[in-house]
């Protein structure tokens, strides 16, 4: 019977081949499109689950609350987690990992001036590799990081210096100085790994780089991520109770009183404090418009489906007068719907094959072969086929094998089960989506083009950012005056933190309430207001001695300064010297902050500091100079001052349009769904205008003989699918209008949600249904009236 079923579907489709292709590549190109944003969110909850113990690895944070504010940290000191080990007996083991925040230089010996920057660069204990699951190609895991100056290395790492795998013994230098000897390959992390490393380096080499190192060390510096391996059934609840009881860490910990707890390795990715979390934001609205893309199509293959039931009715009453049964007819039409899934499912994954790259780049995402391949995502792939298929064959086997004999043959099938009223549902289901995306994503593009042009009280154009580390201490004071009198530089200035990259902060009482305020830090020089084109406030007084601090307003504000606030003291030490307006430094989706500039006559000791930001000198161009050649220039310099780190920039702008790349990924994502939407929505339209004209052919006759004109018609036939559409507005306007309104809350300067986005969006829809159901009409409304009357 299934044979017979499988020879009837592939007949039919090669008897309707324009309707079979527009089905097949309706439904590929929905499941090709929606299979690439569920493999993003798919991957994106799959994070650390391939790590063999991944639901009993946990890292370790600490909540400190200071004044009204909550904090929290997630570094250490050394000697943290062999206290914790020791004194909470359901914990098995531990790693402290000390990932490196800045680019570091890496070559191989007596190749110095080939050193390159490497961004995944970490410390860790020895037990690294086996609390984690990252199987080791070559070397000894256990030992790997056992000795000082010994490191582990990725493949991609190996390969990348040595051409090879075959590297255990060999050696690189770290910071292009200390020799660090390969012990062991590792295989490479997977895309869906929260830790990614290239050079996993002994923990015991971190003291022995340098003094400063050594001091973090001893004196309890906190610089190490903790991650606790639990005994299998544990109790987090308990472990918890037991960290905060612990006398030595309370004693460490000094006026802080921290609230240590723990956070699962599984959510660390998606919900974690100390991750870029923009992820978790998009992956609801990308599951969500990916199966609304996917019901489009499977709506769409169904519209188009019972269309031709006017050519499929006489069959199934002929069917059903020789003794076929519903559900032999059910079957076969079930056979049919799964046949053409069946193929738009391949012709989808070969589309996604081809695709992904592309689309993956221009969304900024990383997934590799490995994940695709696992069983985690080829079982998500069975799912989405056998979904597709149920969905898509239920309503057209349901409906085609509910046809009356008699009424069909009679041609009186209008009324049957499942007739137009079913047909208009799914069409306006398509509208409402359509006009839903295209709202979404014009609102997502007005906020981004908000975002971009916001006043930011800083001056980002022209503004070349050039990375300093301790290797250009000794030289920074020649370099950066060499850099001034450079042709076409009109300014520089040195910070120790990046614009839109990150700050540093502490904690000032307020002078009224007492209560401690957060305020952001930087070190700055005298050439910072001018260099980025701050605004003054109230400037400072000539003449001003050492130990220079400036506000913002904000600041001021925020810490209750009343009066004449010029000399006022701040803390101990430390007087106010000049107000500054409020500047955007981190992003404009969460406002300005309060900010200190500490301003130094000689900043160079902020290079010698150990930690995540040493110093950026910001170079400004002229409008008119040649920025290449001033940046090809001014790396010469770097090389002649600092011979062990490579050269380095970022333009200033190009790190303020990278605090919004969420938002840019999603309007890229808005605009791919808004454009496949409307074109099946369309397909959807036609197939809807099809079966109206098929079904309605004599009375389009009888009125064309009764005197009625072609545009007379056409506009009868329009007159439904406009009201469709009109409906279709009327349930999506409100609901995009509240996400949308709702995602804006979010930004701390945003656009109101403007009319003129309903506006354009319903004229397209219009526009688009004018025209995919004015062609149908306007065919069948210059058919003969007698071809017409005479069709059977």
């Amino acid at each position: 019977m299934l044979k017979n079923y499988l020879k009837i579907a592939i007949r039919s489709l090669f008897r309707h081949k324009t309707y079979s292709l527009i089905n097949i590549l309706g439904l590929a190109a929905g499941i090709c499109v929606s299979t690439l944003i569920l493999m993003f969110v798919v991957h994106e909850h799959s994070y650390d689950r391939f790590h063999s113990r991944h639901g009993d690895i946990q890292r370790v944070l600490a909540k400190v609350k200071m004044g009204d504010n909550e904090f929290q940290m997630n570094s250490f000191a050394a000697s943290f987690a062999p206290t914790l080990l020791e004194g909470v007996p359901q914990v098995a083991d531990y790693v402290r990992i000390l990932p490196s925040y800045r680019n570091v230089a890496m070559a191989r010996p007596g190749r110095k001036e080939e050193a390159i920057l490497e961004k995944n660069v970490m410390f860790a204990d020895p037990s690294f590799f086996s609390v984690f699951s990252f199987p080791l190609e070559k070397g000894n895991a256990a030992r790997a990081l056992t000795r000082p100056f010994t490191m582990v290395v990725s493949e991609r790492a190996a390969v990348k210096y040595f051409g090879s795998t075959d590297v255990v013994g060999k050696a690189l230098l770290y910071e292009a100085k200390h020799l660090v000897q390969i012990t062991g390959v590792a295989q490479n992390p997977p895309s869906n790994s929260s830790l990614d490393f290239d050079f996993v380096i002994s923990n015991e080499t971190y003291p022995r780089l340098s003094e400063a190192n050594r001091k973090n060390w001893d004196n309890g510096g906190g610089i190490f991520n903790v991650y606790v391996l639990l005994n299998a059934g544990a109790s987090k609840t308990l472990i918890e109770q037991g960290i905060n009881r612990l006398q030595p860490l309370k004693e460490a910990a000094g006026e802080l009183k921290p609230q240590y707890a723990l956070e699962s390795l599984d959510d660390i990715h998606l919900g974690g404090a100390f991750n870029d979390a923009g992820n978790s934001k998009l992956i609801p609205i990308f599951a969500v418009a990916a199966m609304a893309v996917l019901m489009l199509a499977l709506f769409n293959y169904m519209s188009l489906t019972t269309a031709r039931a006017t050519q499929r009715a006489r069959e199934v009453g002929v069917r059903k007068v020789v003794g076929a049964t519903r559900a032999g007819l059910g079957g076969q039409f079930y056979m049919e719907s799964v046949l053409v899934c069946a193929l738009a499912f391949g012709l989808g994954l070969l589309m996604v094959f081809y695709l992904s790259q592309p689309f993956y780049a221009l969304l900024g995402l990383k997934i590799d072969t490995s994940f695709v391949i696992s069983p985690y995502f080829l079982s998500f792939l069975g799912g989405l086929l056998a979904l597709t298929a149920l969905v898509a064959g239920s309503y057209p086997a349901f409906v085609l094998s509910g046809f009356a004999p008699l009424g069909v043959i009679k041609g009186r099938f209008t009324g049957s089960i499942g007739g137009v009223g079913v047909r208009r549902v799914f069409t306006v289901f398509q509208f409402a989506v359509s006009m839903a995306l295209i709202v979404g994503s014009l609102i997502v593009r007005e906020q981004l083009s908000f975002m971009q042009r916001k006043e930011l009280g800083l001056n980002k154009e022209q503004v070349l950012s050039i990375p300093l580390g301790p290797s250009m201490a000794g030289n920074y004071i020649p370099f950066r005056n060499a850099v001034r009198q450079q042709t076409g530089v009109s300014s520089a200035t040195f910070a120790n933190a990046g614009l839109f990259k990150g700050y540093n902060m502490f904690f000032i009482p307020n002078k009224i309430t007492k209560k401690d305020i957060a305020v952001s830090q930087m070190v700055v020089d005298e050439q910072f207001v001018k260099t980025l084109g701050l605004k003054w406030k109230t400037p400072p007084v000539p003449g001003a001695g050492r130990n220079r601090a400036l506000l913002n307003e904000l600041a001021v504000s925020q810490l209750g300064i009343k009066g004449d606030p010029l000399g006022q003291q701040i803390r101990e030490g430390i007087n106010l010297d000049g107000i500054v307006k409020n500047f955007d430094f981190t992003d404009v989706q969460h406002g300005a902050k309060a900010m200190m500039l500490s301003v130094a006559s000689d900043t160079t000791n902020m290079l010698r500091m150990p930690g995540a930001s040493r110093g950026v000198l910001y170079v400004r161009m002229d409008a008119q100079t040649d920025i290449a050649g001033n940046v090809k220039a001014i790396g010469l310099l770097f090389k002649k001052y600092d011979l062990e780190t490579p050269f380095e920039y970022y333009f200033l702008d190009d790190a303020f349009n990278e605090t919004f790349k969420n938002e840019t990924r999603l309007s890229a994502m808005f605009s791919v769904f808004t454009v496949l939407a409307i074109f099946i929505a369309c397909m959807g339209l036609f197939g809807l205008i099809t079966f109206t004209t098929e079904t309605r052919t004599k009375e389009i006759g009888i009125r064309k003989v009764l005197g009625a004109s072609a545009a007379g018609i056409v506009g009868m036939l329009s007159k439904e699918f406009i009201g469709l559409v009109v409906v279709s507005a009327v349930i999506a306007m409100p609901l995009a209008s509240y996400f949308m309104s709702h995602w804006l809350e979010d930004f701390a300067y945003r656009i109101s949600l403007p009319l003129w986005v309903h506006f354009l969006t319903v004229f397209m829809m219009l526009f688009l249904t004018l025209l995919t159901v004015g062609f149908k009409a306007i065919h069948a409304a210059m058919i003969n009236p007698a071809a017409s009357l005479k069709s059977d």
